[in-house]
């Protein structure tokens, strides 16, 4: 009887570690996407359709976990990341940004900002994201700011108040996966770097 329950801690003990270990390996990866041929999109944005999916592999789940997206299935829900701007340089916060885009190829979307630990930013600014319900202006050619100080030009804003370095994460819920799937994708949003202060703390 003793033996049978040390060879059912071991194997429970086999597990967590194998779970763990998975967990590690991409505790330095935020994005949840690209690994795969032909999934990177324009403008840097980056998926894996089998998010969501039974065919999901461990390594991926481990990364679904660690980012806390409790993800639907890739016919309710895709998700695209991207932690670069449109120059290719990594996404900081003490930096401000312009992210423009149109329409999405899905029922409704939204754009929401994780920090380096894959969390939302810790402050009380209430704009940790933008969707198309609250998207002021046309929504067919909109834009907002990514910044750590709310900007007096325009009302739609994403704060970086708080983290240090971030991505950003696209939700398209009910997606076109035909054209999405298809690998001739388009319109995706942009992010240009417009300045960076060196002295802000986070």
């Amino acid at each position: 009887m003793q033996k049978a329950i040390l060879f059912a801690l071991a194997c429970v003990l086999a597990g967590f570690i194998s779970g763990a270990g998975a967990a590690l390996a991409y505790s330095g990866k935020n994005q949840l996407g690209g690994h795969k041929p032909g999934s990177v999109v324009g403008g840097n944005w980056k998926t894996d359709f089998e998010i969501g999916s039974e065919n999901a592999s461990g390594a991926l789940r481990a990364r679904i976990a660690r980012k806390g997206l409790f993800a639907l299935k890739r016919a309710d829900a895709v998700y695209y990341t991207r932690s670069t701007d449109a120059d290719g340089r990594g996404l900081y916060a003490n930096c401000s940004y312009r992210l423009s885009g149109s329409t999405f190829p899905a029922e409704w979307w939204s754009i929401t900002l994780y920090d380096e630990g894959s969390y939302l930013a810790k402050n009380r600014d209430g704009a940790a994201s933008v969707n198309r319900d609250e998207i002021v202006g046309d929504a067919e050619n909109w834009s907002a700011i990514v910044s750590p100080e709310r900007p007096n030009d325009t009302p739609n804003w994403i704060s970086t108040k708080g983290a240090v370095t971030f991505d950003l994460t696209l939700r398209l819920y009910r997606p076109d996966l035909e054209y999405l799937m298809s690998g001739d994708v388009s319109g995706f949003p942009t992010l240009e770097r417009l300045s960076c202060d060196e002295d802000f703390a986070s």
